[in-house]
């Protein structure tokens, strides 16, 4: 009887080895599955991040999906004889403007607001250039031609858009490219607009003599704000914003902001 029972444990032991070994394998063979799954799952998401991050940027800021253009309106108000000289260069004034300047930045004052002039910026220090310099494969993506001309750089950031990087490249030199891009476009509008950043605005390109560049907002309309960047024959950056209070009415017309640009000259001429 005993070594029945014994040969008996024996078998239970036995079968109940075998259970453990095949639930050990089974179990061994999910995990290897999720492991796969997940590594699998990883690989997809490194591969489609350009058009992952490209489309999140594009939601979070439908101003992305805006390209230049010419802007349609080019005629010139007069001005009026006040003139005022900064970063080397000397504006004359729209009429009704009273100027006055605290520690580099310019203000001029009007009924319905103000024309700002910042505090001139070292191309090292915009958060654009911060963003770009010193890196290998991001030189590799742009060239360093582009890496050292901040309105060539510009110029081509402000023509990206979300839509111009598709899923089906993964990570391609041409997404990773437009990519970046998209991502320089994103700073430069938040960086030159932070109070109205994420808001849809016009985009416009703006020329006159050697001073080539940027507009941001539509004067003639709500909320009458703007922001002008403009870079001269040496890549210098020339910058003023034209803004107001709350419910402010108009600042400063096209005409007279065109007019502005057209009177910028270098301050040894004078």
């Amino acid at each position: 009887m005993e070594d029945q029972a014994l040969k008996w444990w024996h078998v239970r032991w036995g079968l109940a080895g075998r259970i453990i070994s095949r639930f050990a394998i089974v179990s061994g063979k999910l995990i290897g599955l999720l492991f796969l799954v997940g590594a699998v799952g990883w690989g997809v998401l490194y591969l489609l991040q350009p058009w992952l991050s490209s489309q999140h940027l594009g939601k979070i800021d439908p101003q992305l999906s805006i390209i230049p253009v010419s802007i349609s309106n080019k005629a010139e108000s007069p001005l009026s004889n006040s003139n005022i000289e900064h970063y080397g260069f000397i504006f004359r004034l729209p009429n009704k403007g009273i100027a006055r300047t605290i520690e580099q930045t310019t203000l001029v004052r009007f009924p319905n607001g103000m024309l700002e002039f910042p505090r001139p910026e070292r191309y090292e220090d915009s958060l654009v250039f911060a963003s770009t310099h010193n890196d290998e494969h991001v030189e590799k993506l742009l060239g360093r031609e582009m890496l050292h001309s901040q309105f060539k750089l510009m110029q081509v950031a402000m023509l990206a858009t979300p839509e111009q990087v598709k899923w089906w490249r993964f990570r391609s030199s041409q997404n990773e490219r437009a990519s970046l891009l998209l991502v320089l476009k994103f700073i430069a509008l938040t960086e030159s607009s932070p109070v109205h950043a994420l808001t849809i605005r016009p985009v416009y390109t703006i020329s006159s003599g050697e001073f080539h560049g940027f507009q941001v907002g539509n004067p003639d309309v709500p909320p009458y704000e703007a922001r002008i960047d403009l870079y001269d024959g040496a890549d210098r950056h020339l910058a003023f914003d034209i803004w107001g209070g709350e419910g402010h009415g108009q600042v400063l017309t096209q005409e007279e902001i065109n007019a502005m640009v057209a009177s910028i000259r270098p301050a040894s001429d004078h």
